[in-house]
């Protein structure tokens, strides 16, 4: 028994064993297995931002009380924003989802990953994104926590926040969030196969 408690706190340890001490959240901001913390509605106060990404180039937003508005993606994707750590196993979890929803609706969805860690080394961002293969903005700097209070002071990781076209908030996700988070993404986007079949279905007009 005891054997066994060493080996559950020797595999814990190696778990957060590169969370930073400087991070702004540690390991008990981390959603707990098996709970189900609340995923309360988010109040929206105008405010700006312009948010890192680790390729250097900026992603210009602004706050509104209907949701968010990305300057780059408004009117033509919906946005998914992810708020994370490196450190976190659940958001490590939820990876292979979100690129898999990223690929099924490129023309028409972006994800923009938020990193909540402070002082991380940008080599170990980008190996991080190396390793998993991450191929959408992943953002650092003071703004993502700006950011983060702005949607409903983020507490816990991982949270993701779906947002229309048009900027609209949609539906803020804690914890386990593949099967709604799918569903809700096909709500408000039509699948390549539906937009395919409404265009066979258009007549066509010949000119004269």
């Amino acid at each position: 028994m005891k054997k066994s408690l060493l080996i559950g706190l020797m595999v814990t340890g190696l778990l957060f064993s590169g969370c930073d001490n400087k991070t702004t959240i540690d390991e008990s901001a981390m959603v707990k297995p098996g709970t189900h913390p609340s995923s309360a509605p988010v109040e929206f106060v105008s405010e700006n931002f312009t948010l890192l990404t680790t390729d250097e180039k900026f992603i210009t937003l602004k706050s509104t009380t209907q949701g968010l508005d990305f300057e780059e993606y408004k009117g033509k994707k919906a946005v998914l924003v992810d708020v994370f750590a490196t450190w976190c196993p659940p958001c490590i979890e939820e990876l292979p989802i979100l690129k898999e929803l990223r690929e099924k609706y490129k023309d028409d969805f972006e994800i923009v990953s938020v990193l909540f860690e402070k002082d991380k080394p940008k080599q170990e961002i980008l190996d991080f994104i190396k390793e998993h293969g991450i191929e959408y903005p992943l953002t650092v700097g003071e703004d993502n926590f700006k950011l983060a209070k702005q949607l409903g002071n983020v507490k816990n990781i991982p949270e993701m926040f779906l947002f229309t076209k048009e900027g609209r908030f949609v539906k803020r996700f804690v914890v386990k969030t593949s099967g709604v988070l799918s569903a809700k993404t096909s709500l408000i986007i039509p699948s390549p196969r539906a937009v395919k079949n409404e265009e066979m279905k258009t007549p066509k007009i010949s000119s004269l």
